[in-house]
């Protein structure tokens, strides 16, 4: 009977802290990030891992899905990131192919797969990426949903880190998550800044070319590339073509824009990125096609990553690996092997006679 009695009062004990267990657990599931309607916390989010973080909080909250990288943007599942950022899963609406998140309070955040735009209170915003469907799932880009939300957006390239913290507010410290992921972070393609907006925007923010005529003199080529450079590009052969050295940096904040003598719009170059495995160029062009570049490198040899592919808006990027990039001299006659891209010097940008030469940043020097 005791044994009986002991039993019966467990049961109940078990039933009554069910719920709260259940709260808990939900509690930890979901973090509140406002205060009195005040978005008081930061967020991060680590590119391969199943947590995110709250307010530099480990060991974070557990996810079913980890944030991946694609088209230079993060994606996350949208009920990690929505709750993430304040957002109740009742406050979540799925009506495919269309995500609302309508927090009382907050912005209501518009969004839909497979379309390049977020709309926030109504007011519609252009974006470079679309939600994602994966295995059933709807992926969103976590830039442009906690921007629309209130928050600015930082990527840490170094640790592979989405930092997310209330505009107008002082970075937050966030060490606590670095040490607890294990710091450094395999690299993965760091985001891109795309600039977004129509062409004519584009166009005239964009710096015109300013540089000096080209003469082989300053670039003293050996006689016989010299010579198969000029048989091979009408660019050489042209009038006084114009040529201007500039810094990836130079490019900011608008880009500069290659137009060549005719007066037609041409590619405006807005960011490089260099890394040993190959080049990624951000651009514009009024036909949707990526420009065409050259690699100059110690030895004056140029190689050469045709243009085109299309790019669907008016502003793209697009990633060149290193052995993509054609590994011969201008006559196409002596084939090298890939480029060493630590010695390239600069990366060249022509259209008509108008040459763009950003120095590459990887470039370590040579003796």
């Amino acid at each position: 009977m005791k044994r009986l009695l002991a039993f019966t009062v467990c049961l109940a004990l078990f039933v009554l802290l069910v719920p709260g267990m259940r709260a808990v657990a939900a509690q930890q599931e979901q973090v509140d990030v406002y205060e009195q309607k005040q978005l008081v916390k930061s967020v991060v989010f680590v590119v391969g891992q199943d947590r995110y973080f709250i307010d530099n909080k480990v060991p974070g909250i557990k996810m079913d899905a980890a944030p991946f990288i694609e088209q230079g943007r993060t994606f996350v599942p949208i009920r990690f990131l929505s709750n993430a950022l304040g957002v109740e899963n009742e406050n979540i609406a799925w009506e495919s192919p269309r995500v609302t998140l309508s927090e009382p309070g907050f912005p209501v955040v518009e969004l839909a797969v497979g379309q390049k735009q977020i709309k926030s209170d109504g007011k519609v915003t252009k974006t470079d990426v679309a939600p994602l469907l994966r295995n059933g799932r709807t992926f969103l880009p976590a830039r442009f949903v906690a921007e629309a939300l209130g928050y600015t957006v930082e990527w840490d390239a170094q640790n592979n880190i989405v930092l997310a913290y209330p505009k107008g507010q002082p970075k937050p410290d966030y060490s606590e998550v670095v040490d607890y992921i294990g710091g450094e972070q395999p690299p993965v393609k760091e985001e891109p800044e795309t600039p977004v907006g129509s062409a004519e925007e584009l166009y005239d923010k964009a710096k015109p070319l300013e540089g000096k005529p080209f003469s082989f003199a300053d670039w003293n080529f050996a006689p016989e590339v010299q010579k198969s450079l000029q048989d091979k590009w009408d660019w050489l052969n042209t009038t006084n073509p114009v040529i201007q050295e500039v810094t990836v940096a130079d490019l900011k904040p608008n880009g500069i824009e290659i137009a060549g003598k005719d007066g037609h719009r041409g590619d405006i170059i807005h960011d490089l990125k260099v890394t040993p495995d190959g080049v990624t160029v951000t651009a514009s062009n009024p036909g949707k096609s990526m420009p065409k570049f050259y690699l100059v490198e110690e030895g004056k040899v140029v190689r050469y990553r045709g243009g085109g592919g299309y790019m669907g808006t008016v502003t793209g990027t697009l990633t060149a690996p290193v052995d993509h990039i054609r590994a011969g001299t201008p006559d196409g006659m002596a084939f090298l092997p890939p480029a060493d891209l630590t010695k390239v010097t600069h990366i060249m940008f022509e259209l008509g006679d108008e040459l763009l030469l950003v120095q590459n940043p990887l470039y370590k020097g040579g003796n």
